[in-house]
């Protein structure tokens, strides 16, 4: 894990200020859903969210973050989404995948998930909660995934709720 660190000159005030501490939970990111995305029925993708709200270290392209080089860590992330939709969905699954992975695992944690059901009769959003940690290296990737069964096509969300989000959990060293 890379380690924060707070540079000694000037500090001798007690003071520590943004600009003498370094590698402070960065990379962070926010990106949202604009426009609707269509989700094929029984089909896991990918949400390629559309509009960035912040990228301190340009580290997300079409909704998927890659941790940059010297970024490794352990990293803090959440989501918010769901359907807009009118008609019952049946069951709806939300993923958070580190490298791909999109069967849900216990004992890594490279897949976390959670399924809810919608029963809609009237034009409704039904939005979901998720975050989780995740101890990553360069190069990997993390990424959303809907998948619902309506048997046709389901748009998400919109109007930022459906939102991705993270950032580097800052280890101390002092």
């Amino acid at each position: 894990m890379a380690k924060t660190t707070i540079a000694t000159g000037g500090i001798a005030d007690d003071a520590v200020t943004k600009a003498k501490v370094t590698g402070l939970n960065t990379p962070a990111f926010k990106v949202l859903l604009d426009s609707a995305q269509t989700i094929a029925t029984s089909t896991d993708t990918v949400i390629a969210y559309d509009t960035e709200i912040y990228d301190t270290d340009s580290a997300v392209s079409s909704g998927v973050f890659t941790v940059p080089a010297g970024k490794g860590g352990n990293y803090f992330f959440a989501i918010n989404g769901g359907f807009s939709s009118s008609q019952d969905i049946d069951t709806v699954s939300i993923t958070i995948s580190k490298n791909e992975q999109k069967t849900i695992s216990s004992n890594t944690g490279d897949g976390v998930n959670i399924e809810y059901h919608h029963d809609g009769t009237t034009v409704s959003n039904y939005i979901q909660s998720l975050s989780t940690t995740m101890d990553l290296a360069a190069t990997d990737t993390v990424r959303v995934y809907y998948w619902q069964n309506y048997g046709g096509n389901r748009d998400t969300a919109t109007d930022g709720r459906a939102i991705f989000s993270g950032y580097r959990i800052a280890e101390w060293l002092i």
